[in-house]
């Protein structure tokens, strides 16, 4: 049995070092795209169109910029085809300090790499709307007071086609609306739907994914996520019929997502372009194609801030399904929703997490309590059990037997002491996840030296004083089995030490004040015994 114990404890230590690897999300379900014939027969036409890309530029054109401010983003768009030119977002830095600066979601550089291009599909394939456009102002100012703002843009193309793109924007949080009017004329082809995409510039260096959480496209069909592997797109790309919930490009933190407004006549494309960009095009079709100088409407909602959890749920888009923290999800989840829920009072979440430490070490008081009896209880049965295997040290079959009896004569559970780890990992784990990947803990200081409990302790304070603790909580510990197993069970201290010195400064402190309650529940345990 104290082998047993003795590999336990091993092979714990080795799912620790490894577990970033073992324990990553899992990919969500590839999902099997609907038959070609589940679409309406238009807007598969609408999504398998050839885009052709003029020749002709718009930087002859005079540009003006369009401002809006928010209480939680700045936006600026260009009058060079009614794009995004800038997405910032006031209220997250890119990094701690008066350095930082406001997290923008905008990655081009040039009119033609920005947001919110706008193609109109007709006979000849689909044409780029790269026209100069008015606007019916040139700043935007929203408070929390008003309900809502939007800024009008008109334009005419070559062929005489009027084309005005609406954008609504609400200031208490950051979903703006889309609304796209379009008139062909008597000479144009006929009109049979339009499609806006998203842009990104794609940084090799930086957009990719690792354990630490996806970055990539995503889109929501039928209720379920599906992320995609830059690697994984091919020269035809990523296309999706009916069905699509959203579609956009998540990083660790953020999220840009199109929220069409008639699912019925949606489909979408993902595409990698030959200048390393990756283009999220939306489409949304007509059931029958529109004849000149009939108007058509078009409406696209849009996304674009940080995945918290909160604010996602109450678009009730399907949005916060994009927060997945894999395999221990369903217990991190509740972890989060308590820690936001505590944070509440404590208004720092160091405190929450030590809060939230001590309610998790009263529930699980019963189950400690008994586990320390049961080491105890073996403790004081070692003398039997070591004449017992000297006894039958050529009769394993019989040793087996013996011990048996003698665990259910004393009713000791020989297993009973790794019970409360096995019960803790998932939390562990959990905890981890929640630290590393919640917009809500991203930056969140403590106190002291600790400004970021998503990220190590600088100074790596904390994780030494756990390993002290540790060290304590182990000589306090009943030990079971020969003087070899003691030490090296008074090793794991100093591993754990090393493990944890890149761990989420949140971490560290929920093991570290774990292990202090833990070591006073055995004084008061052994008083109690004794």
């Amino acid at each position: 049995m104290e082998k047993r114990v003795l590999l336990a404890v091993i092979l714990s230590l080795l799912v620790l070092y490894f577990f970033e690897a073992y324990f990553a999300p899992p990919k969500k379900q590839n999902l099997t795209q609907k038959p070609e014939e589940e679409a309406t027969e238009n807007a598969k036409e609408v999504r398998d169109e050839k885009i052709n890309y003029p020749a002709n530029s718009l930087s002859n054109f005079p540009e003006k910029e369009i401002r809006v401010e928010t209480p939680l983003y700045t936006a600026i768009f260009s009058s060079r085809g009614a794009v995004l030119k800038s997405w910032s977002l006031k209220k997250y830095l890119d990094q701690i300090g008066t350095k930082g600066r406001p997290i923008e979601m905008v990655s081009g550089k040039t009119w033609n790499e920005f947001p919110f291009r706008l193609a109109l599909i007709g006979a000849n394939g689909a044409e780029w709307v790269d026209i100069p456009f008015d606007s019916d102002k040139e700043v935007l100012t929203l408070s929390d007071k008003p309900e809502k703002g939007e800024i009008v843009f008109w334009g005419k193309t070559s062929e005489g086609i009027l084309v005005k793109k609406t954008f609504v924007f609400y200031p208490q949080n950051y979903l703006i609306k889309i609304n796209l009017e379009v008139l062909p004329s008597s000479s144009s082809p006929r009109l049979k739907g339009v499609m806006i995409s998203w842009v990104r510039k794609l940084d090799p260096k930086k957009d990719v994914s690792s354990n630490l959480g996806f970055i990539g496209p995503a889109v929501c069909r039928d209720g379920k996520v599906k992320e995609i592997k830059l690697k994984n797109i091919d020269a035809e790309g990523e296309s999706f019929s009916e069905g699509v919930k959203w579609i956009g490009y998540e990083d660790k933190y953020f999220l840009a997502a199109f929220l069409p407004d008639n699912q019925a006549l949606i489909s979408a494309k993902i595409l990698k372009t030959e200048q390393n960009s990756l283009l999220i095009n939306c489409f949304q079709s007509l059931k029958t194609s529109l004849g000149p100088e009939k108007a058509g409407s078009f409406s696209f909602g849009f996304y674009c801030g940080p995945k918290d959890i909160d604010l996602l749920k109450s678009l009730s888009r399907d949005l916060e399904k994009v927060i997945d923290f894999g395999m221990f999800d369903i217990v991190a989840k509740p972890l989060l929703y308590i820690l936001k829920y505590l944070n509440k009072f404590t208004h720092n979440y160091g405190l929450a997490i030590i809060l939230l430490t001590v309610i998790l070490k009263v529930i699980f008081f019963p189950l400690t309590h008994k586990s320390y009896k049961s080491m105890k209880a073996l403790k004081d049965l070692q003398p039997q059990m070591n004449a017992l295997k000297k006894k039958y040290s050529n009769d394993k079959e019989r040793l087996n037997r013996e011990l048996f009896e003698l665990y259910r004569t004393y009713k000791v559970n020989p297993l009973g002491g790794c019970l409360p780890l096995l019960v803790q990992f998932p939390i562990f784990i959990a905890f981890y996840w929640v630290l590393l990947g919640s917009i809500e803990l991203r930056h969140a200081p403590f106190a002291f030296w600790i400004k970021d409990l998503s990220s190590h302790d600088p100074y790596y304070i904390t994780p030494i004083l756990m390993g002290i603790s540790m060290f304590i909580q182990q000589k306090m510990t009943p030990t079971v089995g020969d003087p070899t197993q003691a030490k090296v069970m008074l090793a794991m201290p100093i591993v754990f030490t090393f493990l944890f010195l890149k761990f989420p400064s949140g971490l560290v402190i929920y093991w570290l004040v774990n292990n202090i309650l833990q070591i006073f529940q055995q004084i008061y345990i052994d008083k109690r015994i004794s």
